[in-house]
């Protein structure tokens, strides 16, 4: 039985369609390049354009298509070098943030990540609400950095995690997605050790990039 405070109002139609559309270009059943156009895209899904012009916004602000007028958009040619040097970059402010929040997080900030943690993973486990998994994934990141001391650490991490997290809704699914191992994360931090809790952040995301290359070019 789910637990109460997870439940969550089912998506509106525009919300379904950007799941479905980003989960056909992630697998690539939608190749780089193809327009898509908005009216037979609500004839397809069964809506009126507003929800197909969202949905199309929504695929724009994380990066997947370029907008292209009022009639649609085309889907970008996934940069295999600007992913994994955005990958790189993410280490180096998510090692640099989890080494300060190990030392300045007090005990409530660590109880918060200790949730956060558990909820991913719990989610992981569970296997059938991936968006909410991966709506928790980004939260625990961004709270370590809420957490450091260093709020520009913030503002450089949050563009970077809407393309690099990559508990998607695609059919392409592995064994070793990272939302697995929040809990060895949060462990690193609770050794109050920022030596230890840097290089077990450093080993997580690098098996994350590893695992959106994988995903996306394979």
């Amino acid at each position: 039985m789910a637990r109460q405070s997870d439940t969550q109002a089912p998506p509106t139609k525009a919300r379904r369609i950007f799941l479905d559309l980003r989960s056909k270009i992630l697998s690539r059943k939608i190749d780089a390049n193809t327009q898509l156009t908005l009216r037979p895209i609500a004839s397809e899904y069964g809506t009126g354009i507003n929800a197909a012009s969202e949905a199309i916004k929504a695929l724009a602000a994380e990066g997947f298509v370029t907008l292209e007028g009022k009639a649609g958009a085309r889907v970008i040619t996934r940069d295999l070098h600007r992913i994994r040097a955005e990958g790189v970059l993410r280490i180096a402010i998510e090692c640099e943030a989890i080494r300060r929040c190990a030392m300045l997080a007090d005990d409530i900030q660590l109880s918060v990540l200790g949730g956060l943690a558990e909820k991913v993973d719990r989610l992981f486990e569970e296997g059938n609400q991936l968006d909410q998994c991966r709506q928790a994934d980004i939260a625990f990141h961004v709270t370590i950095t809420d957490f450091c001391g260093v709020p520009e650490l913030r503002e450089s991490l949050i563009p970077l995690l809407d393309r690099l997290v990559t508990l998607d809704q695609t059919e392409k699914r592995t064994s070793e997605i990272p939302g697995q191992k929040h809990l060895e994360v949060y462990e690193g931090l609770k050794s109050r050790d920022p030596v230890q809790a840097a290089d077990v952040m450093r080993h997580h995301l690098e098996h994350s990039l590893s695992l959106t290359l994988a995903l996306l070019y394979t």
